[in-house]
């Protein structure tokens, strides 16, 4: 017996949906716009599992490897080994890193089995040293002077290196966000300009001048 219209149409009806479906091209999701950049970092990571490297920039992309975390000497107030990296790009807070290493020297141990190669992680868990005495509003040398060093202080001891975060980059520039305790707090000129944006009692400027070395002063890039 021939089966009526509206039933064939009815079962035709989801089978072609389907069909559809399947042949639509799956869209990706759009990358993130990248900045070039070019400086070393440190992780700042206190998490024992460290911190994870991923393919791309952001928590969707799968994680390539680890970084381990800060690590504590014995001395009396202890020192810190942080992991090194080199940061080559940035996009909306993530920075693609590679060449991570220990600092034997400052570690006093051997160098800890990480992930070596090119990957991509939060910029809450990277901080940088600058000798540069003022922060600016842009990543610009004649840009507005936002967060001043007072009596010649630069942005590169324990306390910046503890206190801050890596927020954006643009070549040998990096924009920091620092959450200065009383003592840094009461070392710097603070405009109202480096407020603008950020959460109560955190500061944001942008540093040249930066250094890639833990344990002293260098002449930065």
């Amino acid at each position: 017996m021939p089966r009526p219209a509206f039933i064939a149409a009815s079962i035709a009806l989801p089978v072609t949906l389907a069909l559809l479906s399947a042949a639509a091209p799956v869209r990706a999701q759009a990358p993130a716009a990248q900045t070039a950049c070019a400086f070393g970092a440190f992780v700042n990571e206190t998490d024992p599992a460290g911190l994870n490297v991923r393919a791309g920039p952001g928590t969707a992309y799968p994680v390539l490897g680890t970084l381990p975390p800060t690590k504590l000497s014995t001395d009396d107030p202890p020192l810190r080994a942080r992991v090194e990296v080199r940061v080559t790009a940035g996009a909306d807070g993530w920075f693609r890193i590679a060449g991570a290493q220990d600092n034997e020297a400052l570690l006093d141990a051997a160098a800890r089995p990480m992930f070596k190669g090119t990957g991509w992680v939060s910029g809450r868990k990277l901080t940088v040293k600058s000798q540069a005495t003022v922060g600016r509003q842009r990543p610009d040398a004649k840009s507005p002077a936002i967060l001043i060093g007072k009596d010649g202080m630069s942005f590169d001891n324990d306390g910046f290196l503890e206190h801050g975060r890596l927020v954006a980059c643009a070549g040998q520039w990096a924009q920091v966000e620092y959450a200065p305790d009383s003592e840094l707090r009461a070392n710097l000129q603070i405009k109202p300009a480096a407020t603008v944006g950020v959460e109560a009692g955190r500061v944001r400027a942008w540093v040249d001048h930066l250094c890639a070395l833990q344990e002293t002063s260098c002449d930065g890039g």
